[in-house]
């Protein structure tokens, strides 16, 4: 199913990039020799680039693309408008070795889990945030957090969220035969593609039979409530992290640099799925409703940036990170200036006195 150029082409050449630029940053991470700096943090962040890599072959195997269905609209251009007079929008595979296939039930899982990929995002930075938390406020349980049972926590919670956002996909958001009656004629108009022969994920919000409003609302307002949840909880915990850091005299300057840099580079982290997932799906969910028509934004740039995360994830923290971004672009510090020794003799004595300038 050929949407737009820019639909199958970028999805893909991100996807590829996120494989070269998170191999670079997990070598970053396990040869840097000031690593002790970051202490056990540095654990964190390597699983980070692991899920970035994760995400992207998510991505590959089960690339989609939003629909649109707007209010008073009609069909131009190869963008979805109305169909009837309701409000729609449809995310549906549109490539890789699920489409195509019999199973259709087996191909709208892998998009459900490609749709859960923006919950684990969500719930990996928030782990993030929670850790920066407590080294800052009880240090004292940082040791225990990387432990077993430490361990085994950190993941059923980041699981948790790509298993509630998939299971709300295949609860409330699935592709029935009243949807393909629904979205059918317009596929096979503009697409040259039957409702029924495609796996897809959407929401009806009027003119349609109550069950299926009912729950396309449901579906639309658990997961704008975990989005929310999510968005909320990163600006609570940045905001004592920061007073934190602000309004602690006792903290030497170089921990306090070091903390610093790495909340500017979580707090960046946390931008990016804002601008590239958060604030995209909010659109996706509520255009149709509102009457928005982003036009080509909602139905392709979209999906493509929420393919972009995996990419400028590892990318920005390099940069933000003087360590690893002297490494990268081959910046060597300035050695130490050792002013000559001055000798002198009292008492019969010798004495040598040294001064070094750090730069």
């Amino acid at each position: 199913m050929y949407i737009h150029w820019t639909n199958h082409y970028f999805p893909k050449i991100f996807g590829i990039l996120s494989f070269v630029a998170n191999p670079i940053f997990m070598y970053l991470i396990v040869t840097e020799q000031k690593s002790n700096s970051i202490g056990k943090y540095r654990f964190l962040i390597f699983f980070f680039a692991i899920f970035d890599m994760s995400y992207s072959t998510v991505e590959l195997l089960a690339p989609v693309v939003r629909l649109r269905f707007g209010i008073f609209s009609v069909f131009e251009d190869n963008l979805q408008g109305i169909h009837g007079t309701g409000a729609a929008f449809v995310v549906c595979l549109t490539d890789g070795p699920f489409y195509g296939i019999k199973n259709l039930h087996l191909a709208q899982l892998a998009v459900s889990i490609r749709c859960g990929c923006i919950s684990l995002s969500y719930g990996i930075l928030i782990i993030h945030f929670i850790y920066r938390y407590i080294t800052l406020f009880f240090p004292k349980l940082v040791a225990s957090i990387f432990q077993s049972t430490g361990c085994i926590c950190i993941f059923l919670f980041f699981i948790t969220h790509g298993i509630v956002w998939a299971g709300v996909c295949e609860l409330f958001l699935y592709g029935d035969n009243e949807m393909r009656d629904y979205i059918r004629d317009a596929f096979q108009k503009d697409y040259g593609v039957d409702s029924y022969d495609i796996a897809f994920l959407g929401a009806i919000y009027m003119e349609a039979s109550d069950q299926v409003v009912e729950r396309s609302w449901a579906g639309i307002l658990i997961l704008t409530g975990i989005s929310t949840y999510a968005v909320s909880l990163y600006i609570a915990l940045g905001y004592k992290i920061m007073k934190k850091l602000r309004d602690n005299p006792a903290m030497s300057v170089t921990t306090k640099n070091m903390h610093k840099q790495l909340f500017r580079a979580l707090s960046v982290q946390t931008i990016i799925p804002i601008c590239i997932s958060f604030s995209p799906c909010l659109v996706a969910w509520y255009g149709p409703v509102l009457g928005f028509d982003l036009g080509m934004w909602n139905n392709y740039l979209g999906v493509i940036a929420l393919s972009a995360f995996p990419f400028m994830d590892p990318v920005a923290i390099i940069l933000l990170l003087p360590a690893y971004r002297n490494r990268v672009f081959g910046v060597v510090p300035k050695a130490p200036v050792i002013v000559p020794t001055l000798v002198t003799r009292s008492s019969h004595r010798w004495t040598t006195t040294a001064n070094v300038l750090a730069h």
